[in-house]
């Protein structure tokens, strides 16, 4: 074990994950310390990460895997909006590594009402809760790309950092199908030893959501006033607290289409905007704009691990290989992780889904 330990701030973006088994699969050139020229892995000491020696060839430098992280996890949550908030809320659920392929819970029923008495001791029914089993698949989401090696020596000579703009891309490629696989579900699936088969459903499909009808928000022919906006939106937490039982706080998810309407004044010569109003609501917790959700679509979701978590295998990291003939340096930007979408055993779910059909 090499005596040079990696700066924990640093290290941790690039050596994260390795209980999946993932540092063996980013090795870097050391340039300083016992194993400067070398071959190396950060591995976790328990106090810290540790430089290790492998017999094997590396194509980055420390700094530059640092550099390429850090720009593909800017550019990733440049376009994680749901995603974003389910992890700030803490509802995220740790599925044990890459080699959990199905994450599955429990839904429980209510019981019947208690009883109420003069005597402690009367006699009163018993009740038990119902228990019904659901999962979801973990599927990798991955977006590889290359960079040449003589550009990446090229770089070098120059002492220019090193060009990361096709894999900003490919982070903002995994961003954008994580969040139109929580907003939309995936055509993925998968079956657990007992033969129980299971699918992702998004927010937009999933079976147990409620629903109601909005005016068209965006329509220019018969424009819909920010206060008949406001209404629907009063209207879709009625229908959560009424029908599903859930009574906030929500989250408020638009499509980008609908963005302009909500900084209009609310009323005419209003000192606040739609946006502001409605974020008022002591129900509303906060108004997001996603580009991936898609017009004709707004959802109310009330953030509890009751409602949705996400099951996450490994945020979004990469990965590097080298051609067999050493011309070319191969990466794959990827996440594992799924939204578990849920209602109570009777059916009723904390997500209100607006549609104008």
């Amino acid at each position: 074990m090499n005596d040079l330990t990696i700066n924990t701030a640093e290290g941790a973006g690039f050596a994260s994950g390795g209980e999946n088994g993932v540092l063996s699969k980013r090795p870097y050139i050391a340039t300083e310390g016992r194993y400067k020229g070398q071959s190396v892995v950060a591995v976790n000491t328990g106090g810290g990460y540790a430089e290790k020696p492998i017999h094997s060839n590396a194509t980055l430098r420390k700094d530059e895997w640092i550099d390429l992280e850090d720009s593909l996890m800017e550019s990733a949550r440049e376009r994680l909006v749901i995603v974003d908030d389910l992890q700030s809320a803490g509802l995220t659920y740790n599925v044990g590594g890459l080699g959990t392929l199905i994450s599955e819970w429990e839904a429980s029923s209510e019981i019947t009402d208690a009883d109420i008495t003069m005597d402690g001791e009367s006699e009163s029914d018993k009740d038990r809760q119902n228990f019904g089993l659901n999962g979801v698949p973990i599927p990798v989401i991955q977006k590889p790309f290359s960079i040449g090696e003589r550009m990446l020596l090229a770089s070098r000579q120059r002492g220019a950092g090193l060009d990361v703009t096709t894999g900003t891309e490919a982070a903002r490629a995994v961003a954008r199908a994580s969040e139109a696989m929580v907003f939309n579900g995936a055509t993925i699936g998968a079956s657990n030893s007992a033969g129980n088969s299971y699918t992702i459903p998004g927010l937009t499909n999933f079976s147990g959501r409620g629903t109601y009808t909005i005016k068209d928000w965006s329509d220019v022919s018969t424009p819909v006033t920010p206060e008949e906006i406001f209404t629907d939106i009063l209207n879709m937490v009625k229908n959560a607290e009424v029908n599903q039982r859930h009574y906030g706080p929500f989250n408020l998810y638009i499509p980008g289409e609908y963005a302009s309407r909500f900084r209009e004044d609310f009323k005419a010569e209003s000192d606040k905007t739609l946006m502001e109003r409605v974020q008022d609501e002591d129900v509303i917790n906060r108004v997001r704009i996603s580009d991936t959700l898609s017009e004709g679509n707004v959802l109310l979701v009330q953030m509890e691990r009751s409602v949705i978590d996400l099951a996450v295998a490994s945020d979004v990291t990469t990965v590097q290989w080298q051609s067999g003939s050493g011309w070319n340096n191969h990466f794959q930007v990827f996440a594992s992780w799924a939204p578990r979408i849920k209602s109570d055993y009777d059916g009723r779910c904390g997500i209100i889904h607006g549609t104008t059909a």
